[in-house]
């Protein structure tokens, strides 16, 4: 019992709570039903995570909404994975999931996953082939007689054809922009630096020290107030799986003169940082600096659109490449090496037509992005033809008298 607005109420009981909740779903699962049936073109997410020993698939969808251009989303599945993750049982879970909301291929324009081989292998293996026309099909004879076919005959090559591959077809692929830009950060760059012989030592020895400082702050509240009363502020301790905390957690360390460091260091019975280490942790905070803003962009939840992501590489690697004059010996190669990093492994949606004219008709950026001085011109030419497929049928669309033209000149 309790006591409410109308005075004292009971609680319902288990039972009771539990259809209540069931009807809720329902009646939530059939507005989003709804909601989705109505939009032309939807894109998707998928995920898998483990908690507590066990694994969860996850896909969430996407829409613009028609009436206030907003992105809008919604969870459509959170469901126990049991089982090995392999390329198959994934395809056969995502096709189950999107085939009880009615997401067909012609409806779905892509499902965004990570980086894992899995997922990349289940889109590669069940992905729609075209099938080639064949031109001499269809071909009526001479004499007009019609040729009959046995259809068990049929079905049975069909059934064969459909074996090897199986019946399940996924939509078109993208890897998350954000997953792969943590991944050149952490193992592209890490294994450069670690390789190079001008940086290899000073980069170990200087991101040791910086870990035994986070660390010794954080297990001892002695540390942690001797720290505060020399700086002023708390270190940060970095997450594996987000390389942005690594660089706050670098960037936190280098706003502090080095005198400072040096005393913490000597407090905390830790070697000092040397001049050399702290240009290096200096010199990577600025070369790296443009990747966070890159990364917080395209992990915006409301305002990043795919027409985001071409401006963003584009702007991403002018930057960086902007970044190697005054650089030391350590790090003089680093911003060619993300650079053409960046260009492999974003290399299809660099060269895509479809992220292209998503840019081009984004009004945040329209041809106000591209560094080619000569590009303004082939995206008009390339934005051209969608265009007229929209607006032909507005133009010749029937008119009220008073809006038309010649009645306008008559008067």
């Amino acid at each position: 019992m309790f006591v409410g607005s109308k005075g004292i109420q009971v609680l319902p009981d288990r039972k009771t709570f539990a259809k209540e909740l069931d009807k809720e779903y329902a009646i939530m699962e059939k507005e989003l039903r709804k909601t989705i049936d109505a939009q032309d073109y939807v894109s998707t997410t998928a995920d898998i995570w483990s908690a507590n020993n066990k694994s969860f698939l996850g896909v969430t969808v996407h829409w613009i909404d028609a009436d206030t251009l907003k992105r809008k989303k919604a969870a459509i599945a959170c469901r126990r994975f049991r089982g090995r993750h392999t390329y198959d049982a994934i395809a056969t879970e995502l096709e189950d999931i999107f085939s009880q909301y009615g997401l067909t291929n012609d409806k779905v324009t892509a499902c965004v996953t990570d980086n894992g081989s899995n997922f990349v292998k289940a889109f590669k293996e069940h992905q729609q082939r075209q099938v080639e026309s064949d031109e001499e099909e269809d071909e009526v004879d001479g004499d007009g007689e019609a040729d009959f076919t046995d259809l068990h005959s049929v079905l049975a090559a069909a059934k064969d054809d459909n074996a090897p591959d199986g019946l399940c077809v996924l939509p078109p692929h993208h890897r998350c922009a954000a997953h792969t830009l943590n991944l050149i950060a952490n193992n592209e760059v890490d294994k450069w630096l670690s390789s190079n012989v001008e940086s290899r030592a000073v980069y170990r020895s200087a991101t040791a020290k910086c870990s035994a400082m986070w660390t010794k702050a954080s297990r001892s509240t002695v540390a942690s107030e001797f720290l505060e009363e020399v700086s002023g502020r708390k270190l940060i301790v970095p997450t594996v799986t987000r390389w942005n905390s690594y660089f706050d957690a670098y960037s936190r360390i280098t706003e502090m003169p080095l005198t400072d460091i040096n005393n913490i260091c000597t407090q905390f019975q830790m070697k000092c940082m040397n001049d050399r280490e702290y240009q290096f942790l200096k010199e990577y905070c600025s070369i790296m600096k443009p990747f966070t803003v890159a990364l917080e962009i395209l992990q915006g939840e409301d305002t990043c659109f795919y027409g985001t992501l071409q401006p963003t590489l584009e702007v991403l690697m002018g930057k960086i490449l902007a970044m190697k004059t005054g650089l030391s010996a350590m790090t003089t190669g680093l911003p060619e090496v993300i650079v053409g990093t960046i260009k492999t492994r974003f290399a299809a949606i660099i060269d895509s037509k479809e992220a292209l004219l998503a840019a081009v008709s984004l009004p945040k950026f329209k041809l106000r992005w591209s560094l080619q001085p000569s590009c303004p011109m082939s995206l008009n030419l390339l934005l051209l033809p969608p265009a007229r497929r929209i607006l032909l049928p507005l133009t010749y669309s029937p008119l009220p008298q008073l809006m038309r033209p010649c009645l306008w000149k008559q008067r």
